[in-house]
């Protein structure tokens, strides 16, 4: 997820606006294709075992490739040869930013240096970007040992958006506030050996557009269907949270998931992250 990390970076550093964010990642996915899609038409895999894989990480947070490898249908070796034709994030980022002439070549070789100094990233260590970048855009040092729990959830948060809505995410900047009038709000509460009350804040066209991407059809008007699809996405994103925690011995159970069009709930432990998407703004909201 590097070239995620990328993009919050010009962001929030001015090289680049919200709006030229937006349309890059919109041109950046038109052009990627899925590494499902590549093992297909590469005879490497059966599109059933492709929605195996997809079905998995409904409840695993691992990547498509790591799951493949683990049920024997690609080799390593396989794997980084679809990575490879599939090219790096960043690079792809780069090439729609230069595409679309919002900087230079040159200018970008600066600011991915710069990023990659400032975050002490090497080619070998880009993985550890993701939560570095988190931690400095989003400030949830006031949980006190409850923090790291609540950046893996923001993490996973912007892992499922790409794995479940087939969209680029980025933690958005102030001043990108999510759409009030009106707003909804999807939430679902964890129980457990934490207490967590998890939420989702958007617009109406925004939650239009989340549930028609995780429903897999386009959904025009705010219907008891569309309210459900959006609903389903937080379940089936905290069940892969939930999964997690129990593999290291932590008890966690979902409560019911609700979409309402109210007021978000009044508390004094609330965390807060703005998340931004081609498709328009989600907030996250946290509640210990």
């Amino acid at each position: 997820m590097l070239h995620h990390s990328l993009g919050n970076y010009l962001l929030n550093t001015g090289l680049l606006t919200y709006d030229q964010l937006c349309e890059i990642l919109r041109q950046e996915h038109a052009v990627k294709v899925r590494l499902g899609t590549l093992a297909v038409n590469a005879g490497l895999m059966t599109a059933a075992q492709v929605e195996e894989v997809h079905s998995l990480q409904r409840i695993k947070d691992q990547k498509f490739g790591t799951l493949a490898e683990s049920l024997g249908y690609l080799t390593h070796e396989q794997v980084e040869a679809l990575l490879t034709i599939q090219g790096k994030g960043n690079l792809s980022l780069m090439q729609a930013i230069t595409d679309k002439g919002f900087m230079t070549l040159a200018e970008l070789e600066k600011a991915l240096a710069d990023f990659r100094a400032e975050y002490c990233i090497t080619e070998q260590d880009q993985a550890a970007a993701d939560t570095l970048v988190l931690k400095k855009l989003v400030d949830f040092s006031a949980a006190g040992d409850k923090a790291e729990l609540l950046y893996y959830y923001l993490g996973l948060t912007l892992r499922n958006i790409v794995r479940f809505l087939d969209a680029t995410p980025y933690i958005s900047g102030t001043g990108n506030e999510v759409e009030q009038t009106p707003a909804y709000f999807v939430s679902q509460p964890i129980h457990g050996d934490i207490s967590l009350m998890t939420g989702l804040c958007m617009g109406e066209a925004v939650l239009l557009e989340l549930a028609s991407r995780f429903y897999g059809e386009k959904l025009t008007a705010v219907t008891e269907l569309a309210l459900d699809s959006a609903g389903e996405f937080i379940n089936v994103h905290n069940g892969v949270f939930c999964t997690t925690l129990s593999n290291e011995g932590i008890v966690a159970d979902l409560g019911p998931q609700a979409v309402h069009q109210s007021g978000l709930p009044a508390t004094c432990r609330t965390y807060r992250a703005g998340i931004g998407t081609s498709f328009g703004p989600i907030e996250l909201i946290l509640t210990i």
